[in-house]
């Protein structure tokens, strides 16, 4: 590689550092923006064979001297934050490192200025695609890393060698590095990430279940986000009794200038009992699920389903000021998982009588509710049924919020406009039941989900936010919704092969959020004492084996396969003792004449010697040592001549 090309790489891989910046919004867009408009320009003009002071050096060192004073400002008053502040401070040390290059070799620390704008990308990275950045990251600067070795090496003995090719061996440590990785993974202690804390501020104008109220005098915003938000795994036999799920996540029971709140003023501790926190009362059957979750609201709020009335493997479950919603308080983690059992039906926690919300029924509204259902029952669930089914089959369904084109009351709705999303027909359901004197409120959260038929689990993503309605029996809250089923989250069609490349990337996601971002302590004991267990069972199943084999070994039955065993044991030694090396046959015999015979002696070595001493006996061994070097040493060997040297020594052994 020439200096060139390698001063063009090291460029680029500092701005391929900066990319997943635009993702994580650790900075904002600006700054990105100039970092790479300029170092861009740099990278051209040494491409073209110019020198990278595309800002006067005098100019940029003056910057730096400003920047110190800039630094305090910039934490404390543009980004508000010493993470931001100090990542803008690492761009401009990389934007300025290159001009000061003229005056100094500084590839090293230019090279450690990449790698920490490396840190701050991947700190807040938590999507499965950063592997493959992580990878290519980690290739180009092994890369430069080898290179600066090889020319400080060559600059230390004064020698002016060639850059060998780098490519492969980068790519083998990065192989081997990302193996051992994966091995270790498993052991390396689980840190809480101080940078990742999930979104804060307010959400009055997001989706159902996600704000903290519904205000109609602002447009409402639909969610068409795919962004995963639970998973739940529960098993075939629970499958039909809690389908279509509804994880609910908030409760709007108080009305103020056409907005929706969540009423109450305490925040409590659920109690706990064996391990799991109680957040209502269960009646009937119960079932088990299991809950990923990423906590997307400010102060860790839980997306329980319909009837859950147990919480276990998690931190503090606390109910929120508003009622029969409950959340960990505050959470540092993105992803949590958590068990929930489901009753058939759940009562409150507490005791409590519920009352009619506080909207101002108008006398068209009432007018309206007693048309529907007042004049026909005076039971409450029939009431509600009626009213469920009327604006289900009479009024229009607007999936996205923004497409009514105008902001509207509740009374506007059901009066006059008769069309709008799941906010609207919730609100009108539950300003019709309050006409009849029948408590009732607005719940918020995730309806349907998505089964994913490879791992078994439902899928709920931002999208499937939508709003129901709850109505007070006398004991329980009974689930109610007036959207048309057909219109309602998660009744999207898609073909067979889409649907399940949807359930192959899921499943891969899963994967990485479940056995990489929230890999935690509790899982490692749980691998641990797997380890331990299978260990455990691999001793017994070795110890009852030889078991097994004593008890056989002490049987009779053993005598007569151990004497097979034997004698084809000794027949075998005995054929291999027959068929010695004809060297070490011709040893042997020299060595009963007297002639010692070893490994550096040659056969004519020892015939000279046996004709000094008796040549009678050399006479009659000469014709087989010619022999056996004929075979030796010929190309083609032949087993008439072994045979013939093996019996001439049988019979000169036995004269």
């Amino acid at each position: 590689m020439s200096p060139r090309a390698r001063e063009v790489e090291t460029l680029l891989l500092t701005m391929f550092a900066a990319v997943p910046l635009y993702a994580t919004q650790t900075i904002s867009a600006t700054p990105l923006l100039i970092f790479h408009t300029v170092m861009a320009g740099i990278a051209l003009r040494v491409a073209f064979g110019k020198s990278p002071e595309l800002i006067p050096a005098q100019i940029m060192r003056t910057l730096a001297l400003m920047y110190i004073a800039f630094y305090v400002v910039d934490a404390a008053m543009l980004s508000h934050s010493a993470i931001a502040a100090s990542t803008h401070l690492v761009l401009f040390i990389a934007v300025y490192q290159p001009i000061e290059s003229l005056r100094a070799d500084n590839r090293a620390q230019r090279l450690l200025t990449t790698s920490l704008i490396f840190i701050a990308s991947i700190a807040t990275s938590t999507h499965i695609s950063i592997i493959l950045y992580v990878l290519a990251f980690a290739f180009l600067m092994q890369r430069q890393l080898m290179s600066l070795s090889h020319q400080q090496s060559i600059r230390s003995v004064g020698l002016d060698l060639a850059e060998p090719p780098s490519a492969k061996a980068a790519a083998f440590y990065l192989c081997g590095t990302a193996l051992v990785g994966a091995l270790l993974f498993p052991l390396l202690p689980r840190i809480r990430n101080p940078f990742v804390q999930g979104v804060a501020g307010a959400l009055n104008s997001a989706s159902t279940g996600l704000s903290d109220s519904i205000d109609f005098n602002q447009p409402r915003t639909g969610s068409t986000d795919p962004a995963v938000v639970a998973r739940v795994w529960m098993g075939q036999e629970a499958i039909p009794l809690f389908t279509p799920l509804r994880l609910r996540s908030s409760v709007y029971n108080r009305f103020v200038s056409n907005e929706w709140q969540q009423g109450g003023h305490y925040f409590l501790p659920a109690p706990v009992r064996n391990g799991v926190y109680q957040v209502a009362q269960p009646s009937g059957f119960t079932r088990q699920a299991t809950i990923q979750q990423r906590l997307i609201i400010p102060g860790g709020r839980l997306f329980l389903p319909v009837g859950t009335w147990g919480v276990g493997s998690s931190p503090q479950v606390y109910e929120t000021p508003a009622r029969d919603v409950f959340s960990l308080g505050q959470s540092r983690r993105d992803l949590i998982n958590y068990e929930v059992t489901l009753a058939r039906s759940t009562r409150p926690l507490r005791e409590t009588t519920a009352g009619v919300t506080n909207y101002p029924v108008t006398p068209e509204v009432a007018a309206l509710a007693d048309q529907i259902a007042g004049s026909k029952t005076r039971d409450p669930m029939r009431q509600a049924a009626a009213i469920e089914r009327y604006l289900a089959t009479r009024y229009e369904y607007i999936p996205d919020p923004s497409k009514l084109g105008h902001t509207m009351t509740v009374d506007e709705f059901l009066l006059k406009e008769k069309r709008g999303h799941c906010e609207y027909f919730a609100a009108g359901m539950v300003a019709l039941l309050t006409a009849l004197n029948v408590p009732a409120r607005i719940a918020g959260g995730f309806y349907g989900g998505q089964l994913n038929p490879l791992t078994g689990y439902f899928v709920i993503r931002r999208e499937d936010a939508h709003a129901w309605v709850e109505v007070w029996n006398g004991e329980r809250w009974e689930t109610f919704d007036p959207t048309p089923p057909l219109l309602r989250p998660g009744n999207t069609q898609s073909g067979l092969l889409r649907a399940y490349a949807s359930a192959l990337s899921e499943s891969v996601n899963y994967f990485w959020d479940r056995y990489v971002l929230t890999y935690g302590l509790g899982d490692q004991i749980a691998f641990a004492a797997e380890l331990i267990n299978r260990a455990r069972a691999a001793s017994e199943a070795i110890r009852e084996s030889a078991g097994r084999g004593l008890r056989f070994a002490a049987s009779r039955r053993i005598f007569m396969p151990l004497g097979v065993a034997l004698a084809a044991a000794a027949a075998t030694l005995f054929l291999l003792r027959r068929r010695r090396p004809m060297f070490d046959l011709l040893a042997g015999h020299l060595g009963r004449l007297g002639i010692d015979v070893d490994a550096s002696t040659t056969m004519q070595e020892a015939l000279d010697r046996l004709r000094a001493r008796s040549p009678e006996a050399a006479a009659e061994l000469e014709p087989l040592i010619e022999l056996y070097e004929a075979e030796a040493f010929s190309g083609h060997p032949e087993p008439k001549r072994r045979s013939q040297l093996r019996r001439r020594l049988a019979e000169l052994a036995a004269g």
